[in-house]
C-alpha cells in the first residue's frame, strides 16, 4: 500500500512537472511568434578616405605633377552620393586655393567596390610648377556652403595631402611659421 500511494505521488509530481513545462512551451512559443522589431537605420558615417591606398602615395614628395589621382572613399552606405573638392595651395585666411567647385559621385557599379568608391581625380597643375606646392582632395556628405567646400557639414568629412616639389624634396620650400617664440615658452633657460 505504501508503494502504491509512494507511487501516486509521484506520478502526480509528473503530471504536475509535466503540465508546468507545456505552459511553458506554449508561453515561450507565443513570444515567439511576435514580429521582431525593425533594426533602427544605419547612422550617416562620414566618407573616409583610405589613405594608406591613394595613388600617387602621400608617403612622399612629388617631384612631377600627376596627370590623375586616385582616391578610394569608404561609405557607410555604398549607395550614398558624396560631394568632393581640389584644391592647390589653400588658404584659410583669404579662401583662395580652390581648383574646382566641389563636384558630386555618385554610385555606379564599376567605381564601387564594397563600401568603397574610388574617385578619379583630375587635378589641373598649377600656372609654375617650379616652386613647392600643396595638394587636396576633401570629401563629405555635403560641404556647409558651395563658396566654403573645404568645410564639411555633419557628419564631417576628410581630406587627403600631396605635397609637390619639383626637386621631389621639400628643400628650398617655404617654411611656416606658426608665430611661437620658442624662448618664451621654454622659459629663461631657452629651446632644450
Amino acid at each position: 500500500m505504501k508503494m502504491l500511494r509512494r507511487f501516486s505521488r509521484i506520478k502526480r509530481a509528473l503530471l504536475v512537472a509535466t503540465a508546468a513545462s507545456l505552459a511553458a512551451v506554449s508561453l515561450a512559443a507565443c513570444i515567439l511568434a511576435e514580429e521582431p522589431a525593425e533594426l533602427p537605420p544605419t547612422p550617416l558615417t562620414r566618407p573616409t578616405i583610405l589613405h594608406g591606398s591613394v595613388v600617387p602615395s602621400t608617403s612622399t614628395v612629388l617631384g612631377t605633377f600627376p596627370e590623375k589621382f586616385i582616391v578610394p572613399v569608404e561609405l557607410s552606405d555604398p549607395t550614398l552620393s558624396f560631394q568632393w573638392a581640389t584644391f592647390v595651395d589653400y588658404n584659410a585666411l583669404t579662401g583662395t586655393g580652390l581648383v574646382d567647385l566641389p563636384r558630386t559621385s555618385t554610385f555606379e557599379a564599376a567605381t564601387t567596390q564594397g563600401r568603397v568608391r574610388t574617385l578619379e581625380v583630375t587635378i589641373n597643375p598649377p600656372p609654375s610648377t617650379d616652386g613647392c606646392h600643396v595638394i587636396e582632395v576633401v570629401v563629405a556628405l555635403r560641404f556647409a556652403s558651395p563658396s566654403e567646400p573645404h568645410v564639411p557639414s555633419e557628419p564631417g568629412g576628410d581630406v587627403v595631402t600631396w605635397f609637390y616639389s619639383p626637386g621631389g624634396d621639400l628643400s628650398g620650400c617655404p617654411v611656416v611659421d606658426a608665430g611661437i617664440d620658442a624662448t618664451i615658452d621654454a622659459g629663461e633657460a631657452g629651446p632644450q
